[in-house]
């Protein structure tokens, strides 16, 4: 057996990247957090940009100046189990909409019926790097006068019709989480994009609470991942079942505070890697796809109309029940849990509400593949080596279409 490990995915940090987050947490190099608003606005085409401590608190913040106290969310059926501590935090009800299997995008005759059923907001969250049609459902939310959050944490690059995924709703949310494609070590945004939007922004702001510490214990941490994440090493933390490297953990959302001094400081030369990181994804993804478009039993996850992924990872759906994971190559499931089966949040989850068929498939079909820069040409030889695999029992079939 190989000892090369691959990370499920990978967010690119560079030395000066450290260096300045390490001057910025040891009070050497001076905020600039204006300098940061300025480059996600102009990036995102954004009014403003609040920068938060983490990407679930740019959704807690998100939800709390779109829905009123008490008020109902709609919820895609399947997605990142951060969606829940996020509303959990903010104390509102959630309402779920189906996704379409084949595109990971809102299925939007459920769209439709989610909305009809009374929300006053909707949450577009873009998986693994592939477009959410947030146009599409901004469309249907405007006949009701529903206001649409983009939670844009995975959008990695990915595009809508040329428009960067993050700037196409009028209130967006990005993470700088680790293994985002895009990495400070921590921290998140809350892009807005409408004069009311805009003062909530401003005046939101000075009222948060400063992270705790300048960020060194993040630099510290972020230097390890970096290091470790390399496929010679990424077997060690692997190894550790306390770390629960590639699982779903629920971690309670905090009061949301600013981003650190130290993230703030990395997040623009972090920026700065983001397309090579992007073109590397997306070549490792074409090769890859060309596997798949040849294997009817692990068709691969297709971009809708007029969009082109950013791929985070490389979705594919296993239409048998016995392809295993194979975590050596990056090879896993999905999240293993539908929303409505997210503990924490049945408390809120409004009675009757059920994650649709779509969602369902997802749960128990869903594969992802490692695409990013540190995958090499033995690793996509063996990745592609797992794909062609065959299984022989025709009746392990499942409906997908």
């Amino acid at each position: 057996m190989s000892w090369r490990w691959q990370p499920p995915a990978l967010s690119p940090v560079s030395p000066r990247s450290l260096a300045s987050g390490l001057a910025a947490a040891s009070g050497l190099l001076p905020r600039d957090d204006d300098r940061v608003v300025r480059i996600l606005s102009e990036r995102y085409d954004a009014a403003d940009a609040l920068l938060t401590d983490s990407g679930t608190s740019a959704l807690v913040l998100a939800l709390l100046a779109v829905v009123p106290p008490g008020g109902t969310v709609a919820y895609p059926g399947y997605a990142c189990i951060d969606l829940t501590a996020a509303a959990v935090r903010a104390g509102i009800h959630v309402r779920l909409y189906d996704l379409d299997p084949t595109t990971l995008s809102p299925d939007l005759d459920s769209v439709g019926r989610v909305i009809s059923r009374g929300v006053d907001a909707i949450v577009v969250a873009h998986l693994y790097g592939y477009p959410a049609d947030v146009e599409a459902v901004r469309d249907i939310a405007a006949l009701h006068g529903v206001v649409v959050i983009e939670d844009s944490a995975q959008g990695a690059g990915g595009t809508l019709h040329g428009a960067r995924l993050g700037s196409l709703a009028d209130i967006s949310i990005l993470s700088f989480g680790r293994g985002k494609g895009t990495t400070a070590g921590s921290g998140g945004a809350v892009l807005v994009r409408t004069g009311f939007l805009a003062e909530w922004a401003r005046k939101t702001r000075v009222t948060l609470f400063a992270s705790r510490g300048g960020g060194g214990r993040q630099i510290v941490n972020l230097a390890a991942q970096w290091m470790l994440s390399h496929p010679d090493l990424y077997r060690l933390p692997a190894s550790i079942p306390a770390l629960k490297l590639g699982e779903m953990v629920y971690h309670p959302a905090g009061t949301p505070r600013a981003i650190s001094a130290a993230a703030a400081a990395i997040l623009p030369t972090a920026l700065e890697l983001d397309d090579a990181e992007v073109a590397r994804r997306r070549a490792h993804a074409a090769r890859l796809l060309s596997c798949l478009n040849g294997a009817s039993r692990l068709p691969p996850v297709r971009s809708v109309r007029g969009g082109e992924p950013g791929y985070l990872r490389l979705a594919c759906i296993d239409t048998t029940r016995e392809r295993r994971p194979c975590p050596a190559l990056g090879a896993l499931r999905g999240y293993p849990l539908t929303m409505d089966q997210h503990e924490p949040l049945r408390s809120h989850l409004v009675a009757g509400e059920q994650p649709g068929s779509g969602s369902a498939l997802l749960r128990d079909h869903l594969f992802t593949l490692p695409t990013h820069s540190r995958v090499g040409p033995v690793d996509l030889a063996r990745i592609s080596g797992w794909i062609g695999a065959s299984n022989s029992n025709p009746e392990s079939l499942v409906k997908f279409s």
